[in-house]
């Protein structure tokens, strides 16, 4: 007989592997933060936080009900969060888009 119990929270994927999935397709959370105009987004690996899960979905090619689904149960809260989130665009690139876009360059830091 089992004891061990399934809870929501053990169904969304675990920090280390969204650390190591962005690092596969070679970008990072400090990376996709600076991109969008944020000095940092590790929270989002704890803590509820849409626009920052909204943009390292994107990274991963999935959505971030996939990644973090224990965080998209209620719909009433999301909906508040959807409301209070700062308006950002976001949309999940297409096969064909993927293909064309070509890697950012890298910010040259002023000395």
């Amino acid at each position: 007989m089992s004891t061990i119990k399934t809870t929501p929270v053990q169904e969304d994927m675990h920090p280390a592997d969204v650390i190591a999935a962005l690092h596969k397709r070679g970008t990072s959370l400090r990376k996709i933060a600076h991109e969008n105009g944020y000095s940092h987004i590790q929270r989002v690996l704890t803590h509820r936080w849409l626009a920052a899960e909204q943009l390292v979905a994107k990274a991963l090619d999935t959505s971030p009900q996939a990644l973090w689904p224990s965080r998209y149960l209620d719909p009433l809260d999301r909906a508040l969060a959807f409301r209070q989130t700062r308006k950002i665009a976001v949309t999940m690139p297409q096969p064909a888009d993927t293909a064309q876009s070509r890697p950012r360059a890298p910010a040259r830091r002023k000395r």
